[in-house]
């Protein structure tokens, strides 16, 4: 895989999560499809293998929110592999405010599966007060 293909398809997963992000009900099965059966996952607050369990990690991401949306200011790429720079907002699940921002490694096999992600951030950036009753 040359540097302009591990680009489109770090341009795949870009379209996939905007789908997730936005709601759609079919986007993270769509989204764990560009992975690989034995992917692995990471970042500072999970550790996934497998496609299924990316799956379930990619459910549980969007219902962490009430609304998200990711924006991209740079993407990089090489043979097999991409990164990512990105900011996310949003609001949590009780409406409150939500920011964070880092960055996100994508390595590619042949096939231009997902095989290994890695996402950076600040965790505490994305820590969601819960209103008092």
């Amino acid at each position: 895989m040359d540097q302009q293909q591990a680009r489109q398809q770090a341009a795949r997963f870009i379209d996939q999560l905007r789908r997730l992000e936005d709601g759609d009900q079919t986007a993270a099965d769509a989204l764990a499809g560009l992975f690989a059966d034995d992917a692995h996952l990471r970042n500072p607050v999970a550790q996934h293998a497998g496609r299924e369990n990316i799956a379930a990690f990619w459910r549980t991401y969007r219902a962490s929110f009430g609304t998200v949306q990711s924006t991209f200011s740079h993407i990089t790429s090489a043979d097999a592999c991409a990164g990512l720079f990105w900011r996310s907002s949003g609001t949590g699940p009780h409406g409150q405010p939500v920011a964070y921002e880092g960055a996100t490694l994508l390595e590619f096999d042949e096939a231009g599966q997902i095989i290994r992600f890695l996402g950076y951030f600040d965790s505490r950036q994305v820590r969601v007060e819960v209103p008092a009753h």
